[in-house]
């Protein structure tokens, strides 16, 4: 078992860099080792070369200075022994209780400018040292290069026993959780998605001439009455966003490189009976009639369908709206972004559960393809499959029932007198 996750080598010259570098590991939580603030003089020789061997990393802290004073001879040079013993301890593949040496080296360093030594010793540990990828540091980008440090070559996996379990899945999810309402109001809000100056246009209503940043929706859950109904008195207050979705989606359609794919569940299906049975939708606007939810979802995008930009993006293959008898556990949300924004790709999960009163209180998480690129694909994969399975038994089953659902939405509509609203 460690007691360090990376161990700092550095000349005692150097004490204020290594402890930025002590505070960075520290905060990343794999336990560093520093000298000056890990160990009581008392213990001092008896574990330090200890610690060098046995610490799955070892972080080397270069300048000119540290590698021209190299004295092997010499038993209080702890930098040039601490070195020698992590390289006595370097196997190339690391596995576990073996040393990686890292690199780290003041942005003045040059190995060109080092004295040449007769010593055989020191002349081996330094051409040892040149050999290694170093990360170049100055106060402009010491950060940057800790964090590429970091990313690239810290294997969580080697620091189990140090770092504690929960600490480790913390670091290894990259998954925001919160409830929906949190997430969409903090990080995944309107203008974070789709920009700023986007959000404001359509806040305007007036068109964005600028370049789009969204390149591809795709979406699945039970009805999205939502977005494609968004009157008042259709959606639940809590989760009203007074038709800014539906807005975004309209402006989105006129570019000709956006295309947008929505898979609902089909009114009087199994899951939308189910869904509705178990208080599952939380929407409590249409509580006296909740397969109003799906029937409206269904009437509302048929008739956009007849209208601009609906009616061309659908010609032009780049709307989809298909429909599915299967079972919905969560809903789906997939931003696919234009080049320049593609490191924002990411995935919204929107949990189901019974007896959720208001939508905006369901459990939402938000996946980066960036951050978590194997939870991202796993549920890019599952809608794929979902709109593969379904896109021919879609066509079959709207075949067959959209006149008795338009039926079924205009005697509800007329029952509730909902009147459209213009947004």
């Amino acid at each position: 078992m460690h007691k360090y996750g990376i161990f700092i080598n550095h000349r005692h010259d150097h004490c204020h860099l290594a402890g930025r570098i002590y505070d960075f590991f520290n905060a990343k939580g794999i336990k560093p080792f520093l000298d000056i603030y890990s160990l009581r003089q008392a213990e001092y020789r008896k574990e330090i070369f200890k610690l060098a061997a046995e610490t799955p990393y070892f972080l080397c802290v270069l300048t000119k200075e540290s590698l021209d004073n190299l004295n092997p001879d010499d038993p209080n040079d702890v930098y040039y022994n601490e070195l020698r013993i992590a390289f006595e301890n370097q196997i190339d593949k690391q596995p576990d209780g073996k040393v990686k040496i890292l690199v780290i080296a003041d942005e003045d360093f040059k190995f060109s400018d080092i004295r040449p030594s007769d010593d055989a010793r020191i002349t081996d540990l330094i051409s040892k040292i040149e050999a290694l990828q170093y990360y170049p540091i100055n106060m402009r980008n010491f950060y940057d290069e800790l964090e590429k440090l970091y990313t690239n070559d810290i294997n969580l996996e080697l620091l189990n026993n140090v770092i504690n379990w929960r600490e480790q899945a913390n670091r290894k999810n990259n998954v925001f959780i919160t409830s929906r309402m949190e997430l969409e109001e903090d990080i995944a809000s309107l203008r974070n998605r789709f920009g700023n100056d986007f959000v404001e246009h359509v806040l305007r209503k007036e068109k964005f001439n600028a370049p789009h940043r969204v390149k591809q929706i795709n979406m699945s859950c039970y009805a999205a009455s939502l977005i494609f109904a968004p009157g008042r008195n259709l959606v639940d207050q809590q989760s009203y966003d007074y038709g800014m979705m539906f807005n975004i989606f309209s402006q989105l359609l006129y570019d000709n490189e956006f295309s947008m794919t929505i898979i609902t569940n089909a009114p009087g299906s199994p899951p939308t009976a189910d869904a509705i049975k178990t208080n599952k939708l939380g929407n409590d606007a249409l509580a006296d009639n909740p397969n109003a939810i799906f029937l409206v979802s269904y009437a509302n995008i048929c008739k956009l369908l007849e209208n601009e930009p609906y009616h061309s993006a659908k010609q032009e293959n780049r709307f989809k709206y298909l429909l599915t008898k299967n079972i919905l556990p969560f809903a789906f949300f997939q931003i696919i972004y234009k080049n320049e924004w593609r490191e924002f790709n990411h995935i919204k999960i929107d949990l189901y559960t019974e007896g959720v009163q208001f939508s905006a209180n369901r459990r939402s998480m938000i996946i980066f393809e960036k951050d978590n690129p194997e939870t991202y694909r796993f549920f890019e994969q599952q809608f794929a499959h979902l709109k593969n399975r379904e896109k021919h038994e879609s066509a079959k089953l709207i075949k067959s029932k959209h006149n008795v659902w338009i039926e079924q939405w205009n005697k509800i509509s007329s029952e509730l007198n909902i009147t459209e609203e213009k947004i």
